[in-house]
């Protein structure tokens, strides 16, 4: 896939311009929260046994499983990347398959640059609503894995998304919360609560509660089951929906 950057640094490549300020929030954030990785420790991912790890494992394997019944010769966006470990895992599945991992975090790019060196895999800072340009119908799959709640408009992210794909293209969310409409202002005392706790009141201005309402017309390829077989014996499967949206949904 050939797309023209403004420079290249650290071997990130860059389609727009860095936002310092917030990246530094967000660093900031993780390291109260203990989720700075040492690049040993992100080469291992998501089979580390510590905190969510051993779920996200069951839910990227599930889509690891779903990906290889497809065709090669794959475009693959990773929305959101962070340092890298997804983007990995599905460049991992053929080398024909080409995956670009994209975040604005720059920091996390670099490291993801340095511990995961494929040929078919490429890491890009870009914030997607000043690139469309460069995106445009590039994609056979694009994935979210765990990021739209930092995405302020859920309609705009899929439309935005919508434009990258070739035809026949599909969007994933995984690993990702929603909300029942009752539930929102509940969930937005408790992202307040949480981010206040920790010293960063003002990362609650960042975090977005999306509602069921939003994802019923697209289709759903994995339901948790709330059984009480499933809650003893599945512990570390994961609570949350996987949902699949196509080019003309």
């Amino acid at each position: 896939m050939h797309l023209e950057y403004l420079y290249i640094q650290k071997n990130v490549c860059y389609l727009s311009e860095k936002k310092i300020e917030k990246e530094t929030a967000y660093i900031a954030v993780r390291a109260k929260e203990n989720r700075i990785l040492t690049d040993n420790e992100v080469a291992q991912l998501p089979f580390l046994k510590t905190k969510e790890w051993p779920t996200r494992t069951k839910s990227c394997s599930r889509f690891i499983s779903y990906l290889t019944t497809k065709n090669n010769n794959l475009n693959i966006l990773d929305l959101g990347c962070g340092n890298g470990w997804f983007s990995n895992q599905l460049a991992s599945v053929s080398p024909n398959h080409f995956v670009i991992g994209l975040d604005v975090n720059s920091l996390e790019l670099e490291q993801a640059t340095r511990v995961f060196k494929k040929k078919n895999l490429q890491f890009v800072y870009g914030d997607i609503f000043k690139i469309p340009h460069s995106f445009l119908e590039k994609f056979d799959i694009i994935v979210l894995n765990g990021v739209i709640q930092y995405f302020s408009d859920f309609d705009i992210v899929i439309s935005t998304l919508q434009s990258f794909l070739k035809p026949n293209g599909e969007i994933h969310i995984i690993d990702s919360p929603f909300y029942e409409k009752e539930e929102i202002q509940n969930a937005k005392k408790r992202t307040r609560d949480y981010y206040t706790n920790l010293g960063f009141p003002e990362m609650a201005n960042h975090y977005f509660h999306h509602t069921y309402p939003k994802i019923s017309t697209y289709k759903i390829l994995y339901k948790p089951k709330k059984s009480i077989y499933n809650l003893i014996f599945n512990r570390n499967d994961s609570p949350f929906l996987w949902i699949a949206i196509f080019k003309n949904d």
